[in-house]
């Protein structure tokens, strides 16, 4: 076992898939830097290890690809993702028959599906090699963080022995342990009440097969096979999730509103597989018989923080700051956002600038315009899930928001500067009123519109301002195009979820401000 020294730049505490990318983004900024990563488990993790979070989006993959040199490595051991893909309406009918939303060839801007065991395991090899030092099977047991300039001190117990060793900077990988967060009661819970089970099974479960010989025309609607995607399965009060991984394995799981299917009803594997049956009877036959890897669950999956970025040098980052929900695939985003924050944060302590306004300003960016913004998509917004008319709609609104805004500050390195943040805050609280307007709208139509009568295919990139979003992701620009961009996108917004009020209180003759919301393609580009 490797003996670390007494002291380190950085601890990591954690050394999941947060903490180690981390790692990475540190040594590659800063070579000379000096990172300890404390780990509960072992390398050995085996291929499709049970932990979720295998789905990447633009942010997450743009982050593991273009901001950590690991294009090649993505292209040879991990899969290429087909998008997002929804199947709506009638869960009980035939599966070919449910109206689908999704793309028809991979997208332009490129994402992933992650075997996390494989990807974790490489992770570690590769941080050795940058000169990361690993503690394996270690068990972080207290943080004596000071508040003035002396160091702090990660108390920690391996082979039996308790260690410690002095940081100059502590960063909380812990996941949901939460270790900072509890240490200091920062911690508290979401309106956003969801819980979720999940399966590996052993092989390849192709959506593109499950509807069998029955209709001969259903497979041709995609260029490509339905398997790449991320596959969501939608219901009132709930989605399920098909991904492959590049193991060859199959990721299965289920996510509720615990308002409208209860945890109780599922919390079992016995109990899960009757679900199945008894909402999504297609993919229960299908995966009938199927060998499990792993079966695991979690109940209160959404949780929120008052604080994850300290000028008293800690951070919390990936899932031991703040969490909301795996649909749309976020997990990635987040590690994203706070992994490149803590990076920027180390770089001006080193400097002599992390200062208690660099601090407030990244907890801003994060809790106060990214996180409320991601959250209005979610809240109480289940009960529409299997409605395709207004899902259709919701999908096409959620991913230009998340084009429009975030992604922006991402991809064009807007994120870690702090004039950005500053400047990015009235965009985003002035989107958020729209937001909340237009999700409003959209679960009053979705409680009301009938499901369509035949089959439909919709496509993102045939909608002008999903195609033109999209394609902006891959445009050169400097800060103020940037920002004059996005007021102009929030100005778009504004008008589409104008005009979707305007035509749902046409359609069904009620008041603007009872109901709202149409299917409806949006502004023009």
């Amino acid at each position: 076992m490797m003996e670390p020294v007494e002291r380190y730049d950085v601890v990591v505490c954690g050394g999941g898939l947060a903490g180690l990318t981390l790692s990475r983004q540190l040594k590659r900024a800063m070579p000379e830097l000096t990172v300890l990563v404390v780990e509960r488990t072992t390398g050995d993790i085996p291929d499709a290890a049970y932990k979720v979070g295998e789905s990447t989006v633009e942010g997450g993959a743009h982050y593991y690809t273009e901001m950590l040199g690991l294009t090649g490595y993505f292209n040879k051991h991990q899969l290429p993702k087909l998008g997002l893909r929804f199947f709506f309406g009638d869960t009980q009918g035939p599966f070919e028959a449910r109206p689908e939303l999704g793309a028809r060839r991979f997208p332009r801007v490129p994402s992933y599906q992650i075997d996390r065991g494989v990807f974790e395991r490489d992770l570690r090899r590769y941080a050795r090699e940058l000169g990361v030092d690993l503690v394996e099977q270690a068990k972080v047991l207290e943080l004596d963080l000071a508040e003035n300039e002396d160091d702090h001190v990660v108390h920690y117990e391996v082979d039996g022995a308790e260690r410690e060793v002095r940081a100059r900077f502590v960063v909380d990988a812990s996941g949901r342990q939460r270790l900072i967060q509890r240490k200091y009661g920062l911690g508290t819970s979401s309106p956003h009440k969801i819980n979720a089970v999940w399966w590996r099974l052993r092989g390849e479960y192709d959506i593109d097969t499950m509807a069998g010989d029955t209709n001969p025309t259903w497979k041709p609607k995609t260029q490509e096979s339905r398997w790449f995607s991320t596959n969501h399965l939608m219901g009132p009060g709930y989605w399920v999730w098909v991904i492959p991984l590049s193991s060859g394995n199959t990721s299965v799981g289920i996510v509720t509103d615990e308002n409208v299917h209860p945890f109780s009803t599922y919390a079992t594997e016995t109990k899960a597989h009757r679900w199945l049956v008894e909402n999504e009877p297609a993919l229960a036959k299908f995966i009938e018989g199927a060998e499990e890897i792993d079966f695991l669950k979690m109940r209160n999956v959404s949780y929120f923080s008052k604080q994850v970025f300290s000028h008293h040098r800690w951070s919390c980052v990936g899932e031991a700051g703040v969490f909301l929900d795996a649909f749309y695939s976020p997990g990635s985003d987040y590690i994203a956002y706070t992994n490149s924050i803590t990076t920027r944060m180390i770089e001006l302590d080193r400097k002599g600038a992390l200062t208690p306004e660099v601090a407030k300003t990244y907890n801003q960016l994060l809790l106060e315009d990214i996180w409320p913004n991601y959250l209005a998509m979610y809240h109480d917004n289940y009960p529409i899930f299997g409605n395709a008319p207004a899902m259709f709609t919701k999908v096409m609104w959620d991913t230009s928001f998340y084009w429009a805004l975030p992604s922006q500050m991402l991809f064009r390195g807007l994120l870690t500067d702090e004039a950005a943040a500053e400047e990015f805050h009235p965009i985003a609280q002035r989107f958020h009123a729209i937001q909340l307007r237009m999700q409003a709208a959209l679960r009053a139509f979705g409680s009301q519109a009938p499901q369509p009568e035949k089959y439909l295919f919709v496509e993102h990139s045939k909608i002008p301002i999903c195609a033109q979003l999209h394609l902006d992701l891959l445009t050169d620009k400097t800060a103020e195009q940037c920002f004059r961009d996005m007021r102009r996108n929030v100005d778009r917004l504004e008008s589409w979820a104008d005009s979707f009020e305007q035509e749902v209180a046409k359609r069904f003759e009620q008041p603007e401000q009872v109901l709202a919301g149409a299917a409806f393609d949006g502004p023009a580009a």
